[in-house]
């Protein structure tokens, strides 16, 4: 089901929704409850009258890089839950590194809520694991490993976390091996599930139609009902980051690319929101640097983005763009000139301005969602962001000047400690086309 806003329903959650100016500071005003019940589960509630319906949102920290003793174990023990598609992207990697979410939406009318919360609580914590559902899991999740081999999107993305993180549990982004699947057991899935599947293990998102009182009953029935007192082993640092270049040979009539910079900075590091704004500026939309440079004016790509991938122990930022074989160090030069050009100079006072505007457009629709509103609060638990972080993230936005964020810039990336990938084909090489007189 789609959300719908009722009316009101919005502008209880902004100051004023009604003749926005985006040039000043906007206000989320959502209050977050927050506490840890009895069992160790960290819990986030937003109370929400506007429909009558629950979104209840579960991070375990029982990602793949808890495996210890089979490559594939987290992600089978998650998929065999409900035997929900394997299916992974390139944007998903670090989420699945780290973590295992799994979510209810339902009706708020308790002759609904109670059978739906009954049915979830017996999925989450008390799974059958039976044989016959392992071997169509597995069977899946082979079946998905050889498709990756062979989507230059999603392989030049792996190729990245493995030579970056090398010897650390991120540098195994597929979170599987063939023979890590094939000696996984129903006893093993049980094992994983008793540890990692446990309450103080958990983050707990509650957005809608229910009272206090209501949540806590809700996050006591599903805390109770899991495993206790399992927690999950802490993540050694990073290793030293070295740089390299990598290609794949693969039939094709272009090349994926990507080029990526290691980062010293964790998830819940106050310059993260420096290099978020950065980053909407280096690499969001069509007015984008990147995009500016590579398609505006030479026209060699369709399209070309960057991202942070924040984890908790560091993380990487990455442009990625598509482009003719011919052209892959060309452009690859090009990229690597803009974002070192980027990283001395900074954001102008302009293109900070809109930056600001594109990122506060998505902020207000999620918080105006439920759905997506739990999402929200499932990052911040798993990210461990202060409750005020939604309510503060705009202003905070809107106060940074070119001159810090040029300052986060400098401080967490280094063009010389790049790793870059292309997949696809060999080719002669051209130098980059000629800037038209009317683009110069």
């Amino acid at each position: 089901m789609t959300d719908t806003l009722l009316p009101n329903q919005a502008t209880t959650r902004l100051l004023s929704a009604q003749g926005l100016v985006l040039d000043e500071p906007t206000l989320i005003n959502t209050e977050i409850q927050s506490w840890t019940d009895e069992s160790g589960a960290r819990v986030r509630f937003i109370e929400s009258h506007g429909l009558p319906m629950v979104d209840v949102q579960l991070v375990f920290k029982a990602g793949t890089t808890q495996d210890t003793d089979y490559p594939g174990l987290a992600a089978l023990t998650l998929y065999n839950l409900d035997e929900g598609s394997a299916g992974k992207s390139a944007s998903e990697f670090a989420e699945r590194l780290e973590y295992s979410t799994l979510t209810l939406r339902t009706l708020s009318a308790k002759e609904v809520l109670d059978p739906a919360l009954a049915l979830f609580t017996d999925l989450v914590a008390r799974p059958d694991f039976p044989a016959t559902g392992l071997e169509k899991v597995k069977a899946q999740l082979l079946g998905q490993r050889a498709g990756l081999e062979k989507f230059p999107p999603i392989r030049a993305t792996a190729e990245v976390y493995r030579h970056l993180f090398a010897g650390h549990p991120y540098g195994t982004p597929e979170g599987s091996s063939e023979q890590g699947i094939a000696a996984i057991t129903t006893d093993d899935l049980k094992a994983f599930h008793g540890k990692a599947y446990s309450a103080n293990n958990l983050e707990i998102s509650l957005v809608g139609d229910l009272s206090r009182e209501d949540a806590e009953r809700i996050t006591q029935q599903l805390s109770q009902a899991l495993p206790q007192g399992w927690a999950a082993a802490e993540l050694p640092p990073l290793p030293t980051p070295s740089p390299g270049r990598i290609h794949i040979e693969q039939p094709g009539a272009s090349n994926v690319m990507a080029l990526a910079l290691p980062m010293a900075v964790p998830a819940d590091a106050p310059e993260q929101l420096n290099l978020i704004l950065a980053n909407e500026v280096l690499g969001s939309g069509l007015n984008s640097r990147l995009m500016q440079a590579l398609r505006q004016q030479r026209g060699l790509t369709y399209d070309i983005s960057s991202a942070l991938n924040p984890l908790r122990v560091g993380g990487l930022f990455m442009v990625r763009w598509e482009v003719a074989a011919e052209y892959v160090d060309a452009s690859l030069q090009l990229v690597r000139q803009t974002v070192q050009d980027f990283i001395e100079q900074g954001p102008t006072a302009a293109e900070l301005l809109a930056a600001h505007r594109q990122l506060t457009g998505p902020m207000l629709r999620n918080v105006a969602q439920n759905r997506r509103l739990a999402a929200l609060l499932g990052e911040m638990g798993y990210k461990q962001l202060p409750d005020d972080y939604l309510s503060t993230y705009l202003p905070r936005l809107a106060a940074l000047t070119p001159e810090q964020v040029r300052e986060a810039l400098q401080a967490n990336l280094d063009i010389n400690m790049s790793i870059e990938v292309s997949v696809g084909p060999a080719a002669d090489q051209k130098p980059l086309p000629p800037v038209p007189a009317d683009e110069q």
